[in-house]
């Protein structure tokens, strides 16, 4: 009997010791004083040793267990990814048939902030951003160099297509109405007039010859269309004579030779009217003889050469300057009239489009012209857009138009973005994010944990916990374990128990 009575007493001292062990690990919360003297063991020592703990626990977390490399390999897990691509998968999701828009969503992660993110201070620094990004070389140059190939491209093009164009005919209906209408202005009349003098002006100066000027070409043209129209010359002449005026002129000629290179004794045997007729009709025998025809051309080809030998100095020296206007007038009234008419334009701009059609290429029209164009337009484009940039008028277009085209992304409905297909969608999406994500994490994380400080934070936050709270987290955690280390310190109080009387009876 008294082995079971000292196994079941140690075993309640050994229960209750452990039991008791256990609660004055929290308890007393707060330290007991009786009259100004401090109560042994108060208070607890958790409670009494809270700071100690945390910033152990702190050490621990932080040095041993979240360690940068540890939470480094877990941001980077394939499991990470993986949440990643359900998130964004659920997001494009949700977002297919959404009526939101990218404003609203924006908005919802800005809350009252919203305003001032999208106002005018936004703007103003999205449009110097975007100046200041187009102003860099870099950005120059790679611009010149897409609008240089986009030229290039363009000139691949056959210069057929080009004419066949609605808009190349439309410009060259134009085009050709513009110059007809000049050519019958008052304009190209004082052009073509104010060159004529131009020119004139010149020659006298050089003091040259008629023949000097006139091509080789030109008069020697002119001397075979005379001998050409010899018997058109000859029976000109004869009907001139037979002409009243000249007729009479003649008659007057034939009597003055008679009254004045005669002497009066021959002349009054002399009949004016017969000889006359008979001159007449020598003339005309003359002129009729087709043998005489060649001479007529000879002589007038002659006179021609004589002509021609004369200095236009001299010429234009003995003509009053009315006399030199007239005789431009007649010039120039057949060059506007007679020569540059409607037709000798549109034949002439056909003649040159029908040429520029053989080429293969607008490249290669420009290469047989054997300018550098490439080069040309290649500083053109370089010129033109630092002129750009650097006007007053771009930058207060860019300004204009930022806040438009901000306002028209803003209220795009966010289904039309990710209308299509949405394995694909996701797809793309999740890849960006995860790109992004990881970049984010290989550039940055690395910092950013390093400024959290896992052990401050572990450390501050267990000393926030209430003690009780401090409690009952341990005994969710070890409520087991501390159960089991009750009943065996009762366990281990019955062996002694039972040890001591038989140890006695010894």
């Amino acid at each position: 009997m008294k082995f079971v009575i000292g196994s079941l007493i140690g075993a309640i001292i050994g229960y209750i010791t452990n039991w008791l062990a256990i609660k004055m690990l929290f308890r007393p919360r707060k330290e007991i004083r009786i009259f100004n003297h401090k109560v042994p063991f108060t208070p607890g020592l958790i409670p009494k040793e809270k700071s100690r703990i945390a910033k152990n626990v702190g050490e621990s977390v932080g040095q041993h267990i979240l360690t940068k490399e540890t939470i480094m390999k877990s941001l980077c897990s394939e499991n990470m990814n993986q949440q990643l691509d359900s998130w964004v998968k659920g997001k494009v999701g949700a977002m297919k048939n959404s009526e939101s828009t990218v404003g609203k969503e924006i908005k919802v992660l800005l809350g009252d902030e919203y305003n001032n993110f999208i106002g005018n201070t936004t703007n103003n620094n999205i449009s110097k951003l975007l100046l200041g990004y187009m102003n860099e070389e870099d950005v120059k140059q790679d611009i010149s160099k897409y609008v240089y190939s986009q030229i290039m491209l363009e000139l691949n093009v056959k210069p057929q297509t080009i004419c066949e164009s609605e808009l190349y005919n439309s410009i060259k209906d134009k085009v050709l109405n513009a110059a007809i209408k000049y050519k019958d202005s008052e304009d190209f009349y004082n052009e073509i007039q104010k060159v004529l003098k131009e020119n004139i002006a010149k020659l006298v100066i050089l003091d040259k010859k008629f023949d000097e000027v006139i091509p080789k070409g030109i008069t020697n043209n002119v001397k075979v269309y005379v001998y050409g129209k010899r018997y058109n010359i000859s029976m000109g002449i004869k009907k001139l004579l037979k002409e009243e005026k000249n007729s009479q002129k003649l008659r007057q000629i034939v009597d003055e030779t008679i009254s004045n290179k005669l002497s009066p004794m021959i002349a009054m045997f002399m009949n004016a009217d017969s000889i006359f007729e008979k001159v007449v009709v020598g003339i005309d025998e003359y002129l009729d003889d087709e043998k005489n025809h060649n001479d007529i051309a000879l002589a007038v080809n002659e006179i021609i050469d004589k002509l021609l030998e004369n200095s236009i100095n001299n010429v234009i020296s003995d003509l009053p300057k009315e006399g030199i206007d007239d005789s431009i007038q007649p010039l120039i009234n057949l060059f506007t009239a007679e020569i540059v008419d409607e037709k000798l334009i549109r034949d002439t701009f056909n003649s040159i489009e029908s040429n520029l059609c053989n080429y293969i290429s607008v490249e290669e029209l420009l290469g047989k012209t054997g300018v550098d164009y490439k080069n040309i337009i290649e500083k053109l484009i370089k010129n033109r857009i630092n002129t750009m940039l650097g006007s007053n008028s771009v930058e207060v277009k860019i300004t204009e138009l930022v806040p438009v085209v901000i306002n028209k992304l803003l209220d795009i409905e966010m289904k039309s973005i990710f209308n299509g297909d949405m394995d694909k969608i996701s797809k793309s999406t999740s890849k960006v994010v995860r790109d992004i994500y990881n970049k984010f994490i290989e550039n940055k994380a690395a910092d950013v944990i390093e400024v959290l400080d896992v052990s401050k934070i572990v450390e501050d936050k267990i000393n926030e916990f209430d003690v009780a709270f401090g409690e009952e987290i341990i005994l969710q955690i070890a409520s087991k374990e501390l159960t089991a280390i009750t009943w065996l310190g009762a366990l281990l109080g019955a062996i002694m128990g039972l040890l001591s009387p038989i140890l006695g009876s010894l």
